[in-house]
Order: structure tokens, then C-alpha cells, then sequence
């Protein structure tokens, strides 16, 4: 009885799991640690689609927006007429205007409720009050400055608190249009254009070809806003379908965008914000995305609708609005409907700690921050928020694990200093008198030495390491930094060095760099935590090495060169000195230093790579007895030869590569023949 009855309940949490997993037709993605996506919790469920209000049905809506009265205005431009809904899609009345409208675009709404239609046929934007009756027109403007052959055509429209209206019209390429409500409506200007990336060719086109052929040229001339919203500090959000990285721009009363996005912001349609500064967009792709008020991607969900119309999806968003509960609603044009997704109890508690914190409540936002940690302890916007709250409070040490969890490496910067000055004020006595017993040990040891030899013994078993034949060779490397012409002239007469020492001293630079790559400090590595390619940086690290060894052989062949190969290798690795200590200077220096101490790396870096080159110019100029004009013509020639080999190593591997496929194509023929007489 028992089985059956447990064999009930995970059938029972089976079918559950397959219901919710059909109501959400898409995957939710975040950005994980490493600025990729990773899947998270659902963020937004769809919970119903309105497709009839009333009666009425929609054809081709344009746009859609929330009144302060709660209601939805849906620019219903295929009936020629305003919807005003409920958000539960009760129909509560209809503005038609036969005379005046033509194809309504956009719809807008201030707050005396007067209602503002954007007509792209007509060339105007008409007003009318909340009853439906016109009241006012705003036609093209006349000032000279708008220009005589700029198109006039509103397709979206906004109004700010002080009345000015801001209006995205279709094929100006100058900017959203904006008005002032005084008198006729006075023309401020073009206000947030767009920029074209301007190439080499592209410039060079603009100035041979006239304005009429480079008006059919993508690229030579900025497209216009394709939507628009604003904010209630009077912030304008703008989006265009580009895929260029700035379709979502956030513009400040100068007109400058104040908004990057870090992701998905290509061929955006449509855009909502909330009075929390979050940004809501959607793309051509049935995508929506959710940024925080820093332009970070919060979450990306929703999918395209490829045919069987089911809840979550998407075929062209067109207008968007946000509720003061951060419930969507999406506006369809080709399915004409709007789609109502909800936040699930996840995304709230993100929302809620999102507010606190914003509104400096720190202590508060640990409980929300803590609650999503234990839903998701992957997402790093919970561990971001927590490593901000504890850091507030002085908690430093958990603040710099959060951090670190979450990739945010300035806020780990900013915790490890405030640790690193908390220690070192803890313990600056005892680091200072155990300088001092040092320094005072040393000299002990010295005048003792002087009078009783104790240190003789110890001083003649290093010079008997120091003798041994290999030891002493891979130690010569380091004659390379005090004199190079000396050091090349033991390598080239007197063999001072030999194959293994040269191999011993790329095998030790080896280690470190991959120390430096995979070890280094949090905050200055390059690579991703657990990723480690051994073999693969072998490969490259020794074979680029050995390739630019060679092709320097060759060249220097070619040009009477006095090197043997040999002495080529040896100097090469010999020259690599500078690496043996910079490097573990780095690595160690890396693990204490922070951001702002951060100069200090690269100028490591700086010196330690300009060094080495330099002492790689002054080899193979001695070891060749080259000129210094000679030596840079060597080198040049050196670096075409490594590409030719390349390139030739890339055309064998292509060749190499269809033959391959060919051979491959012929026996499976055979095959496939001989099995179907057989």
C-alpha cells in the first residue's frame, strides 16, 4: 500500500512538473560569472493572452501604454481608432476619428489624461481629451532649422512633466523631434540622434559619391528611433533596430545616452521602464530582455512564435508597458494580442532586494538577498547585492567571498583593501620588529663570521653546487642582464652554455607563466576559474618559441649571418631572463596588490616584456655581428617569414583537411553500394 501510495505522489510531482514546464514555452538565462549566459529560474510566467476585448478585435496594433488611471491605450492602427482596456481586458471605450485618423501609430497619455496619437499618414500628432474629443494638432514643424526636406512622419510619441513632447518620426535621421507646448508648438530641436560607424571605405565614399547615392548605402546614413519611453525623472529611453550594440539608449536632457548594455540589444522594437529604473526591451526574435537601472542584464526569456501560438511567445512586439507590480504586458502586432506575464516569487525577491538596496536600506536587503541564495547560489546578482550589503556594514570578509562568487572583481578590490588595511594596522609592530631582528641577525651573523669563519662550511658547499657543469650554465643565463655582448660572445666562442641549460631555462619560464596565468591574484587573472589548457599552452608557448627560432636561422642565413643554429637557440632562451624574475614578482605581487595599486603590474609587465625584447635585438645583433640597421631589417624579414609559414601551414592543413573528407566521401559511396546489392 505504501508503494502505491508513493508511486501516486511522484507521478502527481511528475505531471506537475510537466504542466509548468508547458505553460513556459522558453528558457530564462542570466549572466553567470564569466559575463555568459546561464540558465536561472523562470523570471516571468505567462499567465493569460487577451486577444477580444469586449467585441472588438485588434488589427495590426502599433503601440501600447499605461495610463495613471491604471487602463491600457492600445494604438490599434488597423481599425483606425484608440483602444482604452482594463489590465484584465474589459473593454471601456474607443476613440475613432474618421476625419483626422489615418494609420495611428503611437499612443500616449499624460497626466491629466489626455490622450496623445501619433499618425504617421496623417503627419501629426493629435490630441485629444480623456472624453475623446480633439483638441489640439501638432503638425510639422515650421523653424528653419527642422529643414525644409526632413520628414515629418510621427510614428511614436512621449510627453515629459513640463508638457514638452518628444516624437520618434519614421525616416529622420536627425534625431527624435522634440516640441514644446507653448503656442503652436515651438521646435527645440533634434534631440538623441543616431551615429553611423564611419569606416575607411565609408569615408572615402562620402566624399566621391553625391547625397543621393549615398542615400541608398546601409551604413552611410544613421536609421531613425523606432520607439521610445521616459522615465519620471525625465530620462528618455530610445531603441532602434541596429546591431551595433546601441539599439537601447537612456538619454539625459542633453540628449547623451547614459545607458551601455551588456547584452542582447540587437534589433530592438519595443521598451518599458519602471519607476525603479529597470528596463525592460524586446527584440525581433520574441526575446525580452530585463536590465538593471546600470544598464546589467538581469534576465533574458521568451521565445518566437513558429506557428502554434502558444502563450510566451512571440512574432513582432510592438509595444510594451510595466506595471507597478513588474507585470508585463506585450503587445503583438501580427498576432494581435497582448500577452500578461507574471513575475514569479524568484524574480519578487530580486525586485525587492533590488529596492531596498537602491533606497540605502542595506541591513533589510540581506534577508531577499539571502532568501535567493538559497534558491539560486549561482546567481550572481544576489551575491553581487549581499558582498554590497555586508561591505556596508563592515563585514568585509564575507564580502570578499560574495564578491568573488559573483565575478564583481572592483567590489573584491574594494573588500580585500579595507582586510588588507585592517591587517596591516593589526600587525604593523610586529612586521616592523621582525624587520628589525632580521637586519640585526644579519649583521650578527656577519661580525661572527669575520671573527670565528662559522660560515665558511656553508659558503663552500654553495660554490660546490655552484660548480656542478649544468648549474653553472643555466646560471650564466643571467649574465645575459648585466652584459649581453659578453654573454653571447661565451655562448658563440667559449660554450659557455649548451642544448639542456638553454631547454631548462624555457622549461622554468614555461612554469612560471603558466603560474602567472592559471595562480595570479583574483583580480588580475585572465582566464576563468577551473579552466586550465596545459597541453594547449605548451604547444603554443614551445612551438612559436621554436618557429620564430627558425625562421630567424633562415633569414639570418640568407643574409651572412655568423650564428649556428645552436648559438641562435641558446641566446634565444638566454635572452628569456628578465621573465626569471619579473615574473614570480608578479605572481606574488598580484595576490596582494589591488586595483588601484594596479600600475604596479603593469609596469612589471612593461619592463619585463620591453627587456626582453630588447636583450632578443642585442643577440642576434652580436651573435651575428650585424649592424643595428642590419639587425632591424632581420627582424622584419624574421616576422614576414613566420607569416608565410603560417599562411603555408594553413593552405597544407585546408588541403590536407578536404582530402581527407574526400577519401572519406568515396569509401562510405563504396560502402553504401556494396551494402544495398549485398
Amino acid at each position: 500500500m505504501r508503494r502505491r501510495i508513493l508511486a501516486l505522489v511522484l507521478l502527481a510531482a511528475l505531471l506537475t512538473a510537466a504542466g509548468a514546464q508547458a505553460a513556459t514555452p522558453y528558457r530564462t538565462f542570466t549572466l553567470g560569472v564569466n559575463k555568459d549566459l546561464v540558465e536561472t529560474q523562470t523570471a516571468y510566467e505567462p499567465v493569460r493572452s487577451m486577444i477580444r476585448f469586449g467585441e472588438e478585435t485588434l488589427n495590426a496594433p502599433s503601440d501600447l501604454r499605461m495610463g495613471k488611471d491604471g487602463n491600457l491605450y492600445i494604438a490599434d492602427t488597423g481599425n483606425k481608432r484608440i483602444l482604452i482596456v482594463s489590465r484584465e481586458g474589459e473593454l471601456i471605450r474607443e476613440i475613432k476619428d474618421k476625419k483626422n485618423f489615418k494609420t495611428p501609430s503611437g499612443v500616449n497619455v499624460d497626466e491629466e489624461g489626455n490622450i496623445y496619437v501619433a499618425d504617421e499618414s496623417a503627419r501629426a500628432v493629435l490630441v485629444y481629451n480623456p472624453e475623446g474629443t480633439l483638441i489640439r494638432t501638432w503638425e510639422k514643424p515650421t523653424h528653419p532649422l527642422f529643414g525644409e526636406t526632413a520628414p515629418y512622419k510621427p510614428r511614436k510619441v512621449v510627453i515629459d512633466k513640463r508638457g514638452n513632447l518628444y516624437i520618434s518620426s519614421k525616416g529622420n535621421t536627425n534625431g527624435i523631434v522634440q516640441l514644446s507646448p507653448a503656442g503652436d508648438g515651438e521646435f527645440l530641436g533634434y534631440y538623441g540622434a543616431n551615429t553611423s560607424n564611419v569606416s575607411f571605405l565609408t569615408a572615402i565614399r562620402k566624399a566621391i559619391f553625391t547625397d543621393e547615392q549615398l542615400s541608398g548605402m546601409a551604413g552611410i546614413v544613421p536609421i531613425s528611433v523606432e520607439n521610445l519611453c521616459i522615465d519620471d525623472k525625465g530620462m528618455v529611453y530610445a531603441v532602434s533596430q541596429t546591431n551595433d550594440g546601441r539599439s537601447l539608449r537612456r538619454l539625459n536632457v542633453a540628449g547623451r545616452n547614459t545607458l551601455v548594455p551588456d547584452y542582447w540589444t540587437e534589433l530592438t522594437t519595443a521598451v518599458a521602464v519602471t519607476d525603479g529604473g529597470s528596463v525592460f526591451t524586446a527584440n525581433a526574435n520574441g526575446r525580452i530582455v530585463e536590465y538593471t537601472s546600470e544598464g546589467d542584464m538581469l534576465f533574458v526569456f521568451g521565445a518566437f512564435d513558429s506557428g502554434d501560438q502558444r502563450i510566451g511567445t512571440f512574432k513582432s512586439v510592438t509595444g510594451m508597458v510595466v506595471d507597478e507590480n513588474y507585470w508585463l504586458y506585450v503587445l503583438d502586432s501580427v498576432l494581435g494580442s497582448i500577452q500578461v506575464l507574471e513575475p514569479t516569487e524568484f524574480t519578487s525577491l530580486v525586485h525587492s532586494a533590488f529596492t531596498l538596496f537602491q533606497d540605502g536600506k542595506y541591513e533589510e536587503s540581506k534577508a531577499p538577498w539571502s532568501q535567493v541564495q538559497r534558491m539560486n547560489s549561482l546567481f550572481t546578482y544576489a551575491n553581487t547585492g549581499m558582498g554590497e550589503a555586508l561591505y556596508r556594514e563592515g563585514g568585509y570578509q564575507e564580502a570578499l567571498n560574495n564578491f568573488r562568487n559573483s565575478g564583481n572583481r572592483q567590489g573584491y578590490s574594494d573588500a580585500w583593501w579595507e582586510l588588507r588595511s585592517d591587517w596591516l594596522h593589526s600587525h604593523i609592530g610586529v612586521i616592523l620588529i621582525a624587520l628589525v631582528g632580521v637586519v640585526l641577525l644579519w649583521q650578527g651573523l656577519k661580525i661572527l663570521n669575520r671573527n670565528t669563519a662559522v660560515l665558511q662550511p656553508a659558503g663552500r658547499a654553495i660554490g660546490k653546487v655552484g660548480q656542478v657543469r649544468i648549474l653553472n650554465q643555466t646560471g650564466y643565463c643571467f649574465h645575459m642582464l648585466k652584459n649581453p655582448y659578453d654573454c653571447c660572445y661565451g655562448i658563440k666562442r667559449e660554450k659557455r652554455a649548451g642544448w639542456l641549460s638553454a631547454a631548462i631555462v624555457l622549461v622554468i619560464v614555461f612554469i612560471l607563466s603558466e603560474i602567472s596565468k592559471y595562480y595570479s591574484g583574483f583580480l588580475f587573472k585572465t582566464v576563468q576559474e577551473g579552466q586550465f589548457e596545459l597541453l594547449n599552452d605548451g604547444i603554443m608557448f614551445f612551438g612559436i618559441w621554436l618557429l620564430l627560432v627558425i625562421c630567424c636561422y633562415l633569414v639570418c642565413t640568407i643574409r651572412d649571418g655568423e650564428a649556428k643554429f645552436r648559438d641562435l637557440f641558446i641566446g634565444a632562451a638566454y635572452a628569456l631572463a628578465p621573465m626569471l624574475i619579473f615574473l614570480p614578482v608578479r605572481i606574488l605581487l598580484t595576490n596582494v596588490l589591488t586595483f588601484n595599486e594596479g600600475f604596479f603590474i603593469t609596469l612589471i609587465d612593461v619592463v619585463s616584456y620591453g627587456w626582453t625584447g630588447l636583450l632578443i635585438l642585442l643577440m642576434i645583433m652580436y651573435l651575428n655581428d650585424y649592424s643595428f640597421k642590419k639587425t632591424l631589417i632581420t627582424v622584419i624579414l624574421t616576422a614576414f617569414t613566420v607569416l608565410i609559414v603560417v599562411a603555408l601551414g594553413f593552405v597544407i592543413w585546408v588541403l590536407i583537411n578536404q582530402l581527407v573528407n574526400f577519401v572519406s566521401g568515396i569509401y562510405g559511396e563504396v560502402v553504401y553500394r556494396f551494402v544495398r546489392r549485398t
